[in-house]
């Protein structure tokens, strides 16, 4: 974590030590917990070992600070899904001027409660392929402090979900969460902890936390959060995060509640954590759940974080369309064949990272998964379902049910909406009716979250009236979509509407539609959940005329 020094009344950002080189095993040093930024390190006061088998959702973030050929101990992260880590903003961007670089000098370590994977080089690293930092993030004020990671390949252990807008029960104060991270083993001190350490800290309600941090930054307007007992300048009663535990998790019922951001510290005496008197802050992680959900579903075809597009020609060829934020370009055949398919969809159903199908066989109305893994680029087919066939829409809007598993939704011919719950291994539930009602649409898509609330959502268009409406993601698993609401007009002028996700990298869902020359639009999200849902479309593509299928 950071922390404010009292005596320059400026932030200072912290860091942890760790080394190795970017293998499947790291290999520590000799003497290796001694190795550190002493100035940049802090540890859990007051905890208890942690075992892997209780956090394996754990990982460390390590970076080759020095050019020395080792990997230092950075900060902790959280595994939100098989290839994403949450971690705080200023474990990547510590200043204004300095912007660490994790795809070329860096790489994250999971399956290891020790640190840098101990003597036994325990553990699993991957590269970091692509990382998203806060647009509004501020090192001189600690806000909007989050940030994810996408790792190269997917981690076979259990994440854990954020908490969003309706888990704010679970910071009513004096309830406890647990956070959990690698450091210093005193306030003072610059050894770090050899192993994962735990402690219970109280959440503190929004009136506390100004009174005793409001003088150094703290905003009780809903980015920050903090917790603990007063700090008492003493490790052997003290209870508190320190710097270096920076980037990891307080965890309420399951779910991420905050994620360790700043303390205070006082350059004049050494100390670093545990100050007396003072509680410890944390970024509240419900006020960021939707900006940060859409990075975590952000899987596409060219892994970029920028939804491209799947369409098919008249004639059966298949292609990939690279989306630069703004269009499409770029024509890129796709391995395997989906001629013998009426409906394409992307999905990335195993949250392995990479971007798999959906695909309804016109012949018998089976759903497939067709994906592809880290191993083989190949696109194969795995039957999901069968009797589909009557079906006027097959969705992949990603996780509708709030269990953090992508699903796949239908809509009957009669209009009735399904849902097939993802079993997150590429596998689906049994059927379940969800609602009715849907026969006055004629085009029901989806992909990703156009409100901005963390939650997926679909879009439907009426042909009575050429209207748009948006129907609402709840996260609930017996009725995951609210009451359609019109959000548009004249949509009678498009022959096809396309739900992509998040096409332009903002994080917000998308919609593309084609006209009836041929001309792609590009329907940015605002995240608003009114008429002013979607932005004035602007050309993303021509000579489309002769593609009959687009997913």
């Amino acid at each position: 974590m950071a922390t404010l020094a009292l005596a320059a009344g400026a932030f200072t950002t912290t860091a942890h030590a760790a080394d190795d080189n970017p293998t499947d095993k790291l290999r520590a040093p000799k003497g290796y917990e001694t190795v550190s930024r002493p100035s940049q390190q802090q540890r859990i006061i007051g905890g208890t070992d942690a075992a892997f088998s209780k956090a394996p959702y754990m990982v460390q973030l390590m970076y080759n600070f020095y050019d020395d050929g080792y990997l230092y101990f950075n900060c902790g992260g959280t595994l939100v899904a098989p290839n994403k880590v949450l971690t705080a903003a200023h474990c990547i961007r510590p200043t204004s001027a300095e912007n660490l670089d994790y795809v070329t000098d860096g790489l994250v370590l999971g399956g290891t409660s020790k640190i840098g994977g101990g003597p036994e080089d325990e553990g699993t690293a991957s590269a970091v392929s692509r990382v998203w930092v806060h647009p509004n993030w501020n090192p001189d004020t600690l806000q909007n402090d989050i940030a994810v990671m996408t790792l190269a390949k997917p981690m076979p252990y259990t994440p854990l979900p954020m908490a969003g807008p309706d888990d704010l029960a679970s910071y009513t104060p004096g309830t406890q969460g647990l956070t959990l991270g690698w450091g210093l083993t005193s306030g003072t001190g610059d050894q770090v902890a050899a192993n994962l350490q735990q402690v219970l800290l109280p959440i503190n309600g929004d009136e506390a936390c100004t009174a005793n941090l409001g003088q150094f930054g703290y905003d009780a307007s809903g980015p920050m959060i903090c917790a603990g007992q007063p700090g008492t300048g003493d490790d052997a009663t003290g209870k508190t995060t320190c710097p270096g535990d920076s980037g990891g998790p307080l965890i309420v019922k399951g779910k991420i509640v905050g994620i360790v951001s700043w303390g205070i510290g006082n350059q004049s005496t050494g100390e670093q954590c545990n100050m007396a008197g003072f509680y410890e802050a944390f970024t509240k992680v419900a006020t960021f759940k939707g900006a940060a959900q859409a990075r975590v579903d952000d899987a596409d075809l060219s892994r970029d974080g920028r939804a491209d597009l799947f369409a098919r020609t008249t004639t059966g060829e298949d292609w990939s369309f690279n989306s630069n934020g703004i269009g499409f370009t770029g024509k890129y055949a796709v391995s395997g064949t989906y001629s013998g398919y009426n409906v394409v969809v992307q999905t990335d159903l195993d949250r392995d990272g990479h971007q798999d199908f959906v695909g309804r066989q016109t012949s018998n109305g089976e759903l497939h998964w067709i994906r592809r893994t880290e191993a083989n680029a190949t696109y194969t087919a795995v039957r999901l379902a069968t009797g589909f066939g009557g079906y006027k829409a097959i969705i992949a809007p990603g996780d509708v049910t709030g269990d953090g598993r992508p699903d796949v939704v239908g809509v009957s011919g009669t209009g009735v909406p399904v849902v097939l719950p993802g079993n997150g291994n590429g596998t689906v539930g049994t059927l379940a009716v969800v609602g009715s009602g849907y026969d006055r649409f004629n085009a029901i898509r989806g992909h990703g979250d156009f409100t901005g609330d963390g939650k997926a959502d679909l879009v439907a268009h009426e042909p009575a009236s050429g209207a748009l409406y948006l129907i609402p993601g709840t996260g609930t698993a017996s009725a995951p979509f609210g009451e359609p609401v019109r959000v548009a007009e004249n949509w009678k002028v498009y022959n096809v509407i396309a739900a992509l996700g998040d096409v332009s990298g903002d994080g917000i869902a998308d919609l593309v539609t084609r006209t009836a020359d041929g001309n792609l639009q590009l329907h940015r999200g605002t995240g608003l959940a009114d008429t002013g849902m979607l932005r004035a479309p602007v050309q993303a593509g021509t000579g489309f005329g002769g593609f009959n299928l687009f997913g």
